[in-house]
């Protein structure tokens, strides 16, 4: 072999060897990668199971802080009714003397209106000497300044001058007979009671378990050490507490230093914040046996995917790609003939764009859609959209032409690469679908808005007993405000005659302006609602027809939910058809001699649902006690013109209506019985809090009945 044959040899050998240490050291990173990816989810998800776990431990300390004070609350507020102003110095001693308290109060305490102490339950004060003093304490000052309202004052820590104790003081005002200030009463509770349980509970050194007062004092602290009366108020994480109910804790403590994460929430009844957090450190501690198991896997797997990788390039350089030309060509042809097809249906649009030009493919080329989607692709809005176009893209869009609108489905596709080994790059060929979906709108917001007024139809008998009701009142105020004028009653029972007919007119008003505005055509906007609305805005509807025929709604998950996006007007008519079709199964079941003693009740109820995997859901509930839907029947409830109603009494168009409606935002409207009656299910896609601005609560429920 000659000097140039070794040296052809040789670089051949060389380029060789570098692609597969290429494809090694590719590999390689690919491996590194994932492990740190695999790392790094494995941390977050230890991160966030201990931030579920402080927000838990959160909810449970706020509930155990709430049921030890209300029931001190609730005998302060009933000394306060028992007390007497004009009680002496010893009939106050024997009354707090007298009075049953927890044993985590240790003092009771009594000062009259101008701060000065009356009695204590510790000892009997002596007459003859002077009143103490107390109008410098914060926790008597705001009584005295009326600051506290009606409230009870939970005071930071202070130490007593007659317990001789660092204590938190549970404070209300005292009134007089007529109402007037007389004094303050003083529960003195030990603060070692919480800083001895919230120790017991902390399941690591540095866990932190606090009472933070409104003001930024704090009340008890359990970490490595216990202790109180530390002030946070400048911290920024504070005031973000301040203006939220509850929310994630991730920052480095004022008071300690330590770096922690958790959760914070703040009590509805009284002024204090409850943060739960533990040390990063220890959660970092967490996944070291995890991350030196990581590390051994990979690197057995990288050895592995190396020797994968060698086979692998060897296979890929015996490769033929003869053939691929004509393989690219036959693509193109069946791409032609395909889009062509499509093309031949009657109001489709296809559009090929590429960098050369727009071409229709089409052979309808005079149609208004057609020249719609031609000026549409050479917008300077279409060329960015293509800029960024990674996979297909599906719109709704609107057009005017001519007076007239125009609603187009449109499908942008961008044509990937036929020839092998070619990478992705942004679109520069596509083909866009147009749909002319006029047409179908037009019919569809007829039909709904036929079904929209065949049930204002149906409680135009409900609606006007609501107007009545206020005219009635109106007609009494009247009267008794003319019989005032002439008996010369004072012009304050006229006014306040004069007063509640403005009060029933603006209520009039109200239900008149709903009308006009449901009445309506529904606008084609959709906008971030919450359901409670749409339930409230129904029973302004139906509920007096409801009340008239003595049905009872419950509604329940009357708050604390997330919104969803929508068209108000149009769930109301769903739930309107919904309530609607409710009363009638009831009514049907008393006809059958099914009544229920008053008891006959339509029940609403608004709740989270979220499948594993999938994006959270807003579920509502409408379930009624008529005893269900025949089996024979319940499949065929949402089909268009059914109807189990007599003649003449629907016209079933409701269910197939308010199916759509549900189908088209997204959700999903189902039928099932339960051991008393229907319930239908509506489901709807939850709004992102982002897109609120609104902190939406995970917790409580309240419940109202109509």
């Amino acid at each position: 072999m000659g000097l140039g044959s070794l040296l052809l040899h040789a670089q051949r050998l060389g380029r060789r060897s570098l692609v597969i240490l290429g494809a090694i050291m590719l590999l390689g990173s690919i491996t590194l990668l994932g492990a740190i990816l695999l790392f790094t989810l494995h941390h977050d998800a230890e991160t966030k199971e201990f931030r579920e776990l402080a927000q838990r431990n959160a909810y449970l300390v706020l509930s155990s802080f709430e049921q030890t004070v209300a029931p001190i609350d609730a005998a302060l507020q009933n000394f306060d009714r028992e007390f007497s102003a004009t009680w002496n110095r010893q009939q106050v001693y024997q009354a707090v003397r007298a009075f049953s308290l927890p044993s985590s109060i240790v003092l009771l305490s009594v000062i009259d209106r101008n701060g000065r102490l009356v009695a204590t339950s510790s000892e009997e004060p002596d007459y003859s000497a002077p009143q103490i003093d107390l109008s410098d304490r914060e926790h008597v000052r705001v009584h005295m300044d009326g600051s506290a309202g009606e409230s009870m004052f939970v005071s930071r820590p202070v130490l007593g001058r007659v317990s001789k104790q660092w204590t938190i003081q549970f404070t209300r005002a005292l009134h007089a007979e007529d109402g007037s200030f007389a004094g303050v009463v003083v529960a003195s509770f030990n603060i070692q009671e919480f800083l001895n349980l919230y120790s017991r509970v902390r399941t690591e050194p540095n866990a932190l378990i606090a009472l933070i007062g409104f003001d930024g004092v704090v009340r008890a602290r359990a970490s490595a050490a216990t202790s109180f009366g530390g002030d946070v108020s400048g911290s920024p994480t504070f005031k973000r507490m301040l203006t939220m109910n509850e929310g994630t804790y991730e920052t480095s403590s004022v008071i300690d230093g330590i770096d922690r994460i958790g959760y914070f929430v703040r009590s509805q009844r009284y002024p204090i914040i409850v943060v739960v957090a533990f040390d990063k450190a220890f959660v970092w501690a967490q996944t070291n046996d995890f991350r030196q198991m990581i590390w051994l896997t990979f690197s057995g797997l990288f050895l592995m995917l190396a020797a994968v990788a060698v086979i692998a390039a060897r296979y890929i350089q015996l490769q033929d790609s003869v053939r691929t030309g004509v393989i690219e060509a036959s693509a193109r042809q069946r791409e032609a003939m395909f889009l062509h097809a499509i093309g031949r249906v009657p109001g489709v649009c296809v559009i090929h764009v590429t960098v050369d030009g727009v071409a229709q493919v089409s052979e309808d080329e005079d149609s208004v859609i057609a020249e719609l989607m031609v000026d549409f692709v050479s917008t300077d809005t279409f060329r960015a959209t293509l800029s960024m176009l990674r996979r297909p893209l599906l719109s709704l869009e609107h057009f005017t032409r001519e007076g007239k609108e125009y609603e187009v489905q449109v499908a942008i596709a961008p044509l990937e690469p036929i020839r092998p080994g070619a990478h992705p790059a942004p679109a520069q060929e596509v083909v866009v679908f147009a749909l002319d979906q006029t047409s179908q709108r037009i019919e569809a917001n007829k039909l709904y808005q036929m079904s929209k007024l065949a049930s204002l139809g149906e409680v135009a008998t409900g609606l006007a007993h609501e107007i009545n009701q206020p005219l009635g009142v109106i007609r009494l105020a009247a009267a008794n405000g003319l019989t005032g004028l002439r008996r010369g009653l004072s012009h304050e029972h006229l006014e306040s005659k004069l007063n509640r007919i403005l009060q029933q007119t603006i209520r009039m008003s109200r239900i008149i302006d709903h009308m006009r505005i449901f009445g309506r055509t529904s606008d084609e906007v959709f906008a971030p609602s919450e359901p409670t609305e749409s339930i409230e805005g129904a029973l302004q509807v139906v509920g007096a027809q409801l009340r008239l025929q003595n049905i009872n709604v419950k509604v329940q998950g009357h708050s604390n939910h997330q919104w969803v996006m929508c068209r108000q007007d149009q769930l109301e008519q769903v739930l309107i058809n919904l309530l609607q079709n409710a009363a009638d199964a009831i009514n049907e079941k008393r006809t059958r001699g099914g009544a229920d003693n008053g008891l006959d009740t339509i029940e609403l109820l608004v709740s989270h649902c979220q499948a594993e995997g999938a994006k959270p859901m807003v579920r509502i509930r409408v379930k009624d006690n008529a005893g269900g839907v025949p089996d024979e029947v319940i499949e065929k409830v949402f089909q268009p013109f059914f109807t189990t109603k007599p003649v003449g009494k629907g016209t079933g168009l409701g269910l197939s209506v308010s199916f759509g409606i549900i189908r088209d935002h997204g959700g999903t409207l189902s039928v099932e019985n339960d051991d008393t009656g229907a319930v239908f299910t509506i489901t709807l896609p939850a709004v992102p809090p982002e897109m609120t601005g609104e902190i939406q609560p995970q917790y409580g429920a309240s419940a109202t009945t109509t």
